[in-house]
C-alpha cells in the first residue's frame, strides 16, 4: 500500500542527524574513504581541521583573514561538503557544484545537514557536489561598513576565495556551467546578491524566502536588530538604513539590480505566511513576489512558486512558514531545475548485486548509525537492548514521521525480500518497513501496530527501473511513541 502523504512528507521531517554519525565512522569503514587527498590551504583559506560527519559529509574548519570576527560573534569558521556517493569509485568524473547558503540569526555550516536541513536526503543519488560555507551569524554575505569588531569581508570570502578553494580540493567542474548558488532567507539574499555580483561564475541561482528587498523597512529592521543582538555594530553590515546615508543598502539591493542576472537560470520561492504568527515569512513572500515584478521588468525569465498558499495542503508538508518544511521542499524542487542547466557527468550504474546478496551495510547496528541516516528523530542502543549483538537503532518523537533509512544497491526490476526485527511502544498504531525512492516514493512497504517484543516484519518489493532505494523502518508518532529496530537485510532474490 502507498501512503501518498508520506511521500509528500518524507523530505518535511526533521533531516539526518548526522552529528551522530562521527563517533562511530572510521577511517576503515567510511564509504569515501578513498576520495584521494587531504584537503589543502589555497587561495587565503586556512585549513586547520578535517573531519567526516557523515558517510558523504566532510566539515573542514578553516581560517581566513578576510573573516577574523572573533569567534565568539560569527565563528568557529567551517565549512561543509556533501559528496555524491560516486565520486570515490568514479575518479576520472567531474561534478557541478551547488553552493547553499544558510539563513541568519544563529544559521551555520551545519545547518542545511542539521537543524532540519535535509540537503543529504535531497541531493541523494545525484552526480553533485554541495558546499554549504560559512556565512557568520549576521554576516549578511557582504563585505561590511563598519569593520571595527573585526574583519567582515563576507562578499569577498565567497567569490575570491571558496570558490577557488573548492576547485582545488574538489572534482570541479570549474567554470560558469557547473556552479549554481542557492540560499534561505539571508542567505536567499546572499545567493542573489552574489550571483548579481559575478554572473560570470554561476549558471543558476535560487532564493528560498530570500531577503530580496533591502528598501523593504522590516528587512532593515531586523539586519540591524540581529546585529545588535549579536553585539555587533548596528550599521555594520550595509551603514546606516536611514535615507541619504543608506547608499550601501541601496547599492547592494537586489530589486536595483534585476537586470545583472540576463542569462542566469533564476529560481524564488517564498511562502504567503499562511499564519497570523508568520509575519517574517509574509513579508518575504511579498519581497519576493515584488523582486519577480522587477525581473519581468528587466525581460529576465525567471521560476517563481509562492507556496503555501490557504487551500489544498501543500507537498512535503510546507505550510508557506518561514521553516525548513517549506525549504527543504524548495530545494528538492529546484535542485533538478538547477541540473538541467548545469554540466552533470554521465556516471554509469554499478553491476547490480546478485541474487542471494544482503545489500544492507550495517543492518544489526553494530556500528550505531554508521551506513544509516534519520528522518525525525533516531539514534542507536548498545547498552543490551538489542535483539542480538550488542546494538540496535531506535525512532523515537511525539509527532510526525520518524525514521532510520540507508540507501542500498537494488538489482532492477527483480524482487527482494526485505526483513527487519522490530518493537515497539504500546501506542504504536502506524509503522512501516520497506523500500523508497530518494525522492521518498514508496515503492513497497508492510505496515505494523504494537509489536511488544521483538518481532520480524517481512515485505517482497520488485525494484521496477531503479538501481538504488531507501530501506527505511519507521511510524508516525502520535505522543510519545517509539521503536527499536535491529537485524535488517534487504536480499535480492
Amino acid at each position: 500500500m502507498l501512503h501518498g502523504l508520506r511521500n509528500r512528507s518524507v523530505i518535511a521531517a526533521t533531516s539526518v542527524a548526522v552529528a551522530m554519525l562521527s563517533s562511530c565512522l572510521t577511517e576503515a569503514d567510511d564509504p569515501l574513504d578513498s576520495v584521494e587527498h587531504t584537503l589543502v590551504s589555497s587561495h587565503g583559506i586556512n585549513v586547520t581541521g578535517e573531519r567526516w560527519i557523515s558517510p558523504r559529509t566532510i566539515e573542514v574548519d578553516i581560517w581566513t583573514a578576510l573573516i577574523s570576527a572573533r569567534r565568539a560573534v560569527n565563528g568557529p569558521h567551517r565549512i561543509r561538503i556533501t559528496l555524491p556517493s560516486s565520486y570515490a569509485q568514479a575518479t576520472a568524473a567531474r561534478y557541478p557544484v551547488v553552493y547553499l547558503l544558510h539563513g541568519g540569526a544563529g544559521g551555520n555550516s551545519a545547518q542545511w545537514t542539521s537543524a532540519g536541513g535535509a540537503a543529504e536526503h535531497i541531493t541523494a543519488g545525484q552526480q553533485v557536489i554541495v558546499v554549504m560555507p560559512d556565512g557568520g551569524k549576521v554576516g549578511w554575505f557582504t563585505n561590511w561598513v563598519d569593520q571595527s569588531r573585526g574583519t567582515q569581508r563576507w562578499a569577498d570570502f565567497y567569490l575570491t576565495q571558496v570558490i577557488p578553494w573548492v576547485d582545488v580540493n574538489f572534482r570541479t567542474v570549474a567554470s560558469r556551467n557547473g556552479r549554481a548558488i542557492a540560499g534561505l532567507s539571508m542567505g536567499g539574499y546572499g545567493a542573489v546578491r552574489l550571483a548579481q555580483d559575478r554572473p560570470d561564475l554561476f549558471a543558476s541561482v535560487a532564493s528560498f524566502s530570500g531577503a530580496v528587498d533591502l528598501g523593504d523597512l522590516g528587512t532593515r529592521t531586523v539586519v540591524t536588530e540581529q546585529a545588535i543582538q549579536h553585539g555587533l555594530p548596528a550599521f555594520g553590515p550595509f551603514g546606516s538604513p536611514l535615507p541619504p546615508g543608506d547608499t550601501v543598502w541601496r547599492q547592494q539591493d537586489p530589486m536595483r539590480r534585476a537586470s545583472a542576472l540576463l542569462g542566469m537560470q533564476v529560481l524564488l520561492y517564498a511562502g504567503a505566511g499562511t499564519n497570523d504568527v508568520d509575519v517574517l515569512e509574509r513579508t518575504m513572500g511579498a519581497s519576493a513576489d515584488r523582486f519577480a515584478k522587477k525581473l519581468a521588468d528587466a525581460g529576465v525569465p525567471h521560476f517563481w512558486w509562492m507556496y503555501g498558499r490557504p487551500g489544498p495542503a501543500s507537498p512535503f508538508g510546507c505550510d508557506g512558514g518561514h521553516n525548513f518544511s517549506c525549504w527543504n521542499f524548495a530545494f528538492n524542487d529546484a535542485l533538478p531545475r538547477m541540473l538541467s542547466v548545469l554540466q552533470v557527468p554521465s556516471i554509469p550504474p554499478p553491476p547490480p548485486p546478485p541474487p542471494g546478496t544482503d545489500v544492507v551495510v550495517n543492518g544489526g547496528f553494530e556500528s550505531g548509525l554508521h551506513a544509516w541516516g534519520c528522518l525525525g528523530q533516531c539514534g542507536f542502543d548498545q547498552a543490551g537492548l538489542a535483539r542480538s549483538g550488542a546494538g540496535n537503532g531506535w525512532v523515537r518523537n511525539t509527532g510526525g514521521w520518524n525514521d532510520v533509512h540507508q540507501t542500498v544497491p537494488v538489482a532492477p526490476n527483480r524482487t527482494h525480500v526485505v526483513k527487519a526485527w522490530i518493537r515497539t511502544s504500546a501506542n504504536n498504531g502506524d509503522g512501516y518497513v520497506g523500500l523508497r525512492t530518494a525522492s521518498g516514493h514508496v515503492v513497497g512497504e508492510q505496515r505494523f501496530l504494537n509489536l511488544g517484543g521483538y518481532t520480524q516484519v517481512t515485505v517482497t518489493v520488485n525494484s521496477g527501473n531503479n538501481t538504488s532505494l531507501e530501506v527505511f523502518a519507521g511510524l508516525w508518532a502520535n505522543g510519545d511513541t517509539w521503536l527499536q529496530v535491529d537485524d535488517v537485510s534487504v536480499v535480492v532474490n
